[in-house]
């Protein structure tokens, strides 16, 4: 069992509530828990372990995950209620409180590793804020197995990494593990989710993360698994209606940044280092000169001079 009294996994759950309403039902005078607050809590853990099989059996589907997550949060609910009551009661003895996973909160907090474990980083969509033309992208962590938002015991943010990838390269499955692949580090995040501004590019290009915890000592834990976003900084020719399509049968267009020398793409990287410099200094780099406009002349425009 998990050593946090409320576990975040659904299925460490289900077996924590379980034992704390068997205990609880078994002898209520003991905990000093009315009946009406037993037969509340036997029933919302019966009510979620059913929504739990259910999400996770053959006929699960969006609306029965939602209907497990409104179960168990209801099922929380009283068995916070009754264990902070059983905790503030003095007259409950230690071995009864150990019996239902009720811990002496200790005098001195001492702090906890950082977890060694990689969080969920997952990436849900690109969205448009006012009348801006570059889109916000939207990201959810969580810890591993827990459909809660909540972090790990010892995580106190997320570090959130990003790198831009060609559209018809392999999409990388850790930073770094592409040739010339350029990862850098964005900032960190207390709370799920994030919407935050992706860096862009000159040319269509793919944008990547990946998310690491991070404790208050600056230790770190291992890197999640590749979320990948939407392709940036133009239209990729693959996408429908996208720049440089072409009809079904005709001959491919070549490549927009073609690698001159091999091993590699030297624009590219030069690409995306400027991207990495205009993260952290948006106002630093040159803006892209227009050309002077000319008026232009009538037939009589040369004798007028």
């Amino acid at each position: 069992m998990s050593k946090k009294f409320i576990p975040n996994g659904d299925f460490d759950f289900a077996v924590m509530a379980e034992h704390f309403a068997r205990c609880i039902a078994k002898e209520p005078g003991r905990f000093s828990v009315a009946p009406i607050d037993v037969e509340a809590l036997t029933t919302a853990v019966t009510a979620y372990r059913a929504a739990l099989d259910a999400a996770r059996g053959q006929a699960r589907s969006t609306i029965a995950t939602q209907t497990k997550d409104i179960a168990r949060a209801a099922a929380e609910k009283i068995i916070r209620r009754i264990a902070n009551t059983i905790r503030a009661n003095d007259s409950i003895d230690p071995v009864a409180r150990h019996m239902i996973g009720l811990r002496e909160r200790p005098t001195t907090l001492k702090q906890q590793p950082c977890p060694q474990e990689p969080p969920t980083l997952r990436f849900v969509r690109a969205l448009h804020e006012g009348g801006g033309a570059t889109p916000m992208h939207e990201l959810k962590f969580s810890s591993r197995g827990s459909s809660t938002l909540a972090r790990p015991d010892g995580a106190v943010r997320l570090e959130l990494f990003v790198d831009l990838v060609p559209p018809d390269e392999t999409i990388p499955a850790h930073p770094g593990a592409n040739h010339g692949g350029r990862p850098w580090y964005l900032r960190s995040y207390t709370r799920s989710p994030i919407v935050l501004a992706p860096p862009m590019t000159l040319v269509p290009m793919r944008v990547v993360y990946w998310g690491r915890w991070a404790d208050s000592a600056g230790n770190v834990g291992p890197f999640s698994a590749t979320a990948v976003g939407w392709i940036g900084g133009g239209v990729h020719a693959h996408l429908p209606g996208g720049v440089g399509a072409v009809a079904p049968g005709s001959a491919p267009r070549p490549a927009l940044l073609p690698d001159q020398n091999g091993g590699g793409n030297p624009t590219i990287s030069v690409l995306v280092l400027e991207a990495q410099y205009e993260s952290f200094h948006p106002h630093a780099l040159p803006q892209v000169s227009t050309p002077e406009s000319h008026r232009l002349q009538g037939p009589g425009a040369e004798e007028a001079a």
